[in-house]
């Protein structure tokens, strides 16, 4: 059907909302199954991305139940169901699109990524080596190597990734993203010289590379080339000039310089309104977290604690919040103490008044926290509390259970000192609950 390739070439191209008028006005229920299943993917996709999520969902849920083993249509479902925040949907429909379709590598990728946003990293890594292993002839899946690769660092295995990427481009030598990903890799491990040697050749074959500049200038800066690395991160900064973390870094190098302080000052908040701008979405929040933790740790370090605070604050919101970001607060609002215990806490949210930042249609979530506290009943106290300071709304009410952890029985020490007590980790990030349709 020409029409659905217009549509998928106005999707192609960014025109969404054309696409979306053209799919209204050419809506043929009777069409063949194939073009039917073709036009239900790209209507959604084209709803997804003018925004319209609540149409999107009805849209998807409508289409998996006439096509329930066709694994496009789920992919979909799973998809906007991701974006709206219903993870545990999202993994159901990945699952399910699994079972219709078991050589499908996309289901098998976008399955590691929902288990990563859940906080099964294991299941997540299997997703990712499963999805490289059926892409059979074409090599590695690139989304799956990016995945996978940043997992592996994310939890200290920088040998492991190193091989990841070095599998990769022994298929594709000349992958602009994996070079740069794989030159990160490298200037963790401390191989700064291969790092930066990698990051050049990026650049000699895409020169300005956004990603190869920043990298570059992060690897210079831990060589204690600090005018090198500055002048490397301002060309990033002109190839991508509203990159958040480039914004980030650059503001933090400047405000610890003591450099023109409106003009750090004005870099680093830019990157968070940058954030809350274009990044909002689930998709985005590791970058995010990065990001935010730029941003914190900027404003800390230099003494600006209040706006420090309030930079928490939104990130607790938008479930960017780090275990370095609450280990900063925590000390400084609690304290240390050696004879803290860790604890599990399951928080439930309920509000009769949907708050403007949760999803359309919701009316609560769930999340798990790791707490840190003297006791069960002040883990109670500490969890509400951080809770209350991320939904300050009055009409939002908090339900807590407190479980003791594994390691209740020990002293929560880490490296030989004490932990600082508080909510210290998010441990599964939030499910919303959904109102029914009528």
């Amino acid at each position: 059907m020409h029409q659905l390739d217009a549509i998928g070439t106005l999707l192609d191209q960014g025109a969404a909302d054309s696409a979306v008028r053209l799919l209204r006005s050419c809506w043929e229920p009777e069409l063949p199954p194939s073009e039917l299943s073709r036009m239900y993917c790209l209507w959604i996709r084209g709803l997804s991305e003018t925004g319209e999520m609540a149409s999107a969902v009805t849209l998807a849920r409508r289409a998996a139940s006439e096509f329930p083993r066709h694994p496009d249509i789920l992919i979909a479902l799973g998809n906007v169901l991701d974006i709206v925040g219903d993870f545990e949907g999202a993994r159901a429909a990945f699952e399910s699109a699994i079972g219709a379709d078991p050589s499908g590598a996309l289901q098998r990728y976008n399955l590691g990524a929902i288990l990563e946003r859940l906080g099964d990293e294991d299941r997540a890594e299997d997703a990712y080596r499963t999805a490289n292993a059926l892409d059979g002839d074409q090599g590695p899946m690139v989304e799956a190597t990016s995945a996978l690769g940043a997992l592996l660092r994310r939890q200290g295995r920088l040998e492991e990734a190193e091989q990841v990427y070095d599998g990769y481009l022994a298929e594709d030598p000349l992958h602009i993203e994996i070079l740069v990903e794989h030159g990160i890799c490298l200037s963790d491990l401390d191989r700064f010289e291969e790092a930066i040697e990698r990051f050049d050749f990026a650049l000699s074959v895409e020169p300005g590379h956004p990603g190869a500049l920043y990298n570059k200038a992060i690897t210079l800066y831990r060589l204690a080339c600090y005018d090198e690395a500055v002048a490397t991160l301002e060309e990033a900064r002109i190839e991508d000039p509203e990159n958040p973390l480039t914004l980030a870094v650059l503001g933090s190098w400047r405000l610890g310089a003591e450099d023109d302080l409106d003009v750090a000052l004005s870099l680093v908040y830019r990157a968070l309104d940058l954030l809350l701008e274009r990044y909002v979405d689930p998709y985005h929040a590791i970058y995010a977290s990065v990001v935010v933790e730029e941003i914190f740790e900027a404003l800390w370090q230099s003494g600006r604690c209040r706006e420090a605070r309030e930079v928490a604050r939104i990130a607790g919101r938008h479930e960017w919040i780090t275990p370095h970001i609450f280990d900063c607060i925590n000390e400084a609002d609690y304290g240390r103490s050696p004879q803290a215990s860790t604890f599990d806490v399951l928080a439930r949210a309920e509000a009769g008044i949907r708050p403007e930042h949760w999803p359309e249609n919701s009316d609560g979530y769930t999340t798990g926290l790791k707490v840190i506290a003297n006791n069960a009943e002040e883990a109670r106290a500490l969890t509400i509390e951080y809770l209350r300071a991320i939904e300050p709304s009055p009409g939002v009410a908090f339900h807590v259970d407190v479980t003791p952890a594994h390691t209740a029985g020990e002293h929560a020490i880490s490296e030989g000192r004490p932990l600082a007590r508080g909510v210290v980790r998010v441990t599964t990030h939030r499910a919303y609950n959904f109102r029914s349709q009528s």
